[in-house]
């Protein structure tokens, strides 16, 4: 039997490969048992982001908060309908990924793409939140765009009457702090309370503007862009804009009109 001389350069390079593999058996070990806490770690942001627009303080657990007010449901975004025999169930559909799977996505025209992200789901998640009696105080409604420097994934809570903005918050983004960061901060989303999706003749309402009108006919509609985060904001209220306006259209005129 050839004994290894570990001085040598192939004795080194036998060394180096040997040490890489363990390496790589328990880096993959690592994934495969974290996985499980991951999504659950993931479960659970994505919890308390719903909650914190949903209308209920959290009590005792975010899962348990969770279970007694929210429903999730998919939403056909071209017939507006809820789905119901869908091979993915609601908690566990991934808009974000399955936007780029050609059998789930479609995509979006150039001249409506003001969002600026390409393709989107044919199916959304969408989450009911409901009081004790199971009545639905409020829908959850993901939006994303493309806004300076990141995409930013937020949530927007509505009325029941499919039009009045009740809540919304931003749980991912890249925007710089001190500046488009400021989609965060809570006085600014404050901005948002009781603003209209859409105008009475049917025509955009809401409408994130450097010259706000709050006292004529935009103080139902105007909020007020961020100071030296005129980009940042644009983008987010083009991402309100094609959501709200194109993507959710059928589903918002079926609520509007008690269809849901």
């Amino acid at each position: 039997m050839l004994k290894l001389n570990k001085d040598s350069v192939f004795g080194t390079f036998v060394v180096i490969i040997a040490f890489c593999l363990v390496c790589s058996v328990v880096v993959s070990s690592a994934v495969v048992a974290l996985g499980p806490f991951q999504q659950a770690a993931i479960a659970n942001d994505r919890q308390i982001n719903i909650l914190r627009v949903s209308g209920f303080e959290v009590e005792g657990s975010v899962a348990k908060t969770y279970a007694k007010h929210i429903e999730a449901r998919l939403v056909d975004l071209e017939t507006g309908k809820y789905v119901e025999d869908s091979a993915i169930a609601p908690s566990d559909f991934n808009f974000q990924s399955l936007a780029k799977n050609p059998d789930f996505n479609v995509a979006i025209p150039a001249e409506e793409d003001v969002a600026n992200i390409r393709t989107r789901t044919k199916l959304m998640p969408i989450y009911l939140s409901k009081d004790e009696n199971g009545n639905t105080v409020r829908y959850i409604l993901p939006f994303y765009g493309m806004a300076l420097w990141s995409t930013v994934y937020g949530y927007v809570a509505l009325d029941p009457d499919g039009n009045t903005i009740k809540a919304v918050t931003f749980y991912s983004h890249g925007e710089t702090p001190g500046l488009g960061g400021e989609i965060d901060n809570p006085r600014w989303q404050a901005l948002w309370l009781d603003k209209k999706l859409t105008r009475e003749d049917g025509s955009r309402g809401f409408n994130i503007t450097k010259t706000p009108d709050h006292n004529g006919e935009g103080k139902d509609y105007d909020v007020d862009s961020l100071s030296g985060a005129t980009l940042t904001a644009r983008g987010v209220d083009n991402a309100a804009n094609y959501w709200f306006e194109n993507a959710y259209k059928a589903f918002l005129e079926n609520l509007r009109k008690g269809e849901m």
